[in-house]
């Protein structure tokens, strides 16, 4: 009935990202293994299978080569990540997340993509990956909603500061450094399809979303109490930093996908390290709170530096290889708008002192929180490697670029 061939190919692109959801997975499973503890009820979901089904979905998103595939596997993706999110079921606020996570989604992110393929389909006679010629303007632009509906861009991005803190510490890294990433290759690809060519209002719409998240997120940060939400504002943050380089791409600067795919790994790598250490003081402490963590760093120093060292790494200090794909992010709006450019440096420097008083105010300051139980081995490696790779990512990188 449908021409659809499943062919499962890796290009450039495409293993920087199932490089990223392997290494993510991996981490997030080990840290599993002893932050399950945490919860003292009989869980509806079930945890490993739920968890193992999304990461196998994310794994192939990026292999697949025909769109009808990838919208079922999108599909499978967010109904997995929404289990997880309500995981903690008790939890009146969790359901809530839950249910605005599961309407956002199949409003602004699901419906979107299911008709800009049916469009397709209709004008190519395919659902095969290749050029959009027919109905391009409308195509692409159901394409870029969904997809920037996923990546939590402004102003879709309302979803993303209550999901994030709901779901599992685990999880939270695998959406926030993976899940969203994904609505980045989405975009990509669809990019790819038309040469990169699109209408120029579409330009200044990437353009205008990209710098509104990166504001919201500055005005948003100082408010926070709840350190995952902190994270979860960073991770729209840092989408429009990507997407930024998205716009440079637009506006005819030449080799952007390289400076996307090194940022998707540094990000990643440094966003889930954020959330398991999160996890970590959860763990440790019974809270995500700030206020009541003050004085971790005497409570317990390994969890008080694994949670500053993820801080440092998110905010791209160097050694962090974060630094590198913010700079280059800055140095390659230079040929294209150094007002940007200059924008996005004194965006950069504003999250980083923000995050540093955070860290004098309550991970350094006076105070002793009640420790509840040692933190778990299983916790500290995941965070642990996350950092290490954090710090060598752009050798890594490189070598894969050179190579595939």
């Amino acid at each position: 009935m449908f021409d659809v061939t499943l062919t499962l190919s890796l290009d450039r692109t495409a293993v920087f990202f199932v490089l990223n959801v392997a290494i993510l997975g991996i981490a997030a499973l080990v840290a599993s293994f002893r932050y399950l503890e945490i919860y003292d009820f009989k869980p509806k979901i079930p945890y490993y299978p739920t968890i193992l089904i999304f990461i196998v979905s994310m794994l192939f998103i990026p292999m697949v080569q025909d769109w009808l595939s990838f919208l079922f596997l999108w599909e499978i993706m967010t109904l997995a990540s929404y289990f997880l999110i309500i995981y903690d079921w008790p939890e009146e606020s969790v359901k809530k997340a839950g249910w605005k996570y599961f309407v956002t989604m199949h409003i602004f992110d699901t419906s979107p993509l299911m008709l800009a393929v049916t469009l397709y389909y209709a004008a190519h006679g395919t659902f095969n990956f290749g050029p959009i010629t027919e109905y391009t303007n409308a195509i692409v632009a159901l394409f870029l909603l969904g997809f920037a509906a996923k990546a939590g861009l402004f102003p879709l991005h309302f979803w993303l500061p209550d999901a994030h803190p709901a779901a599992p510490s685990p999880v939270s890294a695998l959406m926030s450094g993976a899940m969203v990433e994904l609505g980045l290759y989405g975009t990509i690809r669809v990019l790819d399809a038309v040469g990169w060519s699109v209408a120029t209002w579409i330009v200044y719409l990437i353009g205008a979303m990209a710098v509104l998240s990166m504001l919201a997120a500055i005005l948003s940060y100082a408010l926070q109490d709840d350190v995952k939400r902190l994270f979860a504002w960073s991770t729209i943050d840092n989408m429009g930093w990507m997407y930024l380089l998205i716009l440079a791409g637009l506006l005819g600067v030449a080799g952007v996908e390289k400076g996307i795919d090194y940022y998707v790994v540094a990000h990643g790598l440094a966003k889930a390290a954020a959330f398991i250490s999160t996890g970590a003081l959860l763990y440790v402490f019974g809270t995500r709170s700030l206020e009541k963590t003050k004085g971790m760093m005497k409570a317990d120093q390994l969890t008080a530096g694994l949670v500053m060292a993820s801080i440092f790494a998110l905010e791209g200090v160097p050694p962090f290889n974060l630094f590198l794909s913010k700079l280059n992010v800055i140095k390659t709006l230079l040929t294209v708008s150094p007002a940007l450019a200059y924008f996005t440096a004194v965006e950069w420097v504003i999250a980083f002192i923000l995050f540093l008083r955070a860290v004098h105010a309550y991970i350094l300051s006076e105070g002793e929180p009640d420790v509840i139980r040692k933190l778990a081995g299983s916790i500290a490696l995941s965070v642990v490697i996350l950092l290490i790779l954090s710090l060598v990512s752009q050798f890594i990188c490189d070598y894969i670029w050179v190579r595939w």
